[in-house]
């Protein structure tokens, strides 16, 4: 079970920065300024974790007559009835 975000100051971190730093390691440290949560310090690797699930969506808007046109005209690859067999979807 994930270990619930501690919440500090912004004050406090910038007294006790190495304490803070070490606790973020283990849980999320979340820093506040004025009441008001402001961010959360987590290790490098969690972050570049988050930043790997990003996506982008986007709208057939966006997309060129051709590129809709190639879609539209897909055809299986050769693999794929081997694929499916194994799967059971064919």
């Amino acid at each position: 079970m994930a270990k619930a975000m501690e919440i500090v100051t912004s004050g406090d971190v910038q007294k006790q920065f190495g304490r803070y730093s070490d606790e973020a390691m283990i849980r999320p440290v979340g820093v506040t300024k004025n009441g008001h949560l402001r961010f959360v310090m987590v290790p490098v690797d969690e972050y570049q974790r988050l930043r790997r699930r990003e996506r982008i969506a986007g709208s057939l808007d966006d997309l060129s007559e051709e590129m809709i046109e190639a879609i539209r005209t897909v055809e299986p690859g050769p693999k794929s009835e081997e694929a499916e067999a194994r799967l059971g979807t064919a």
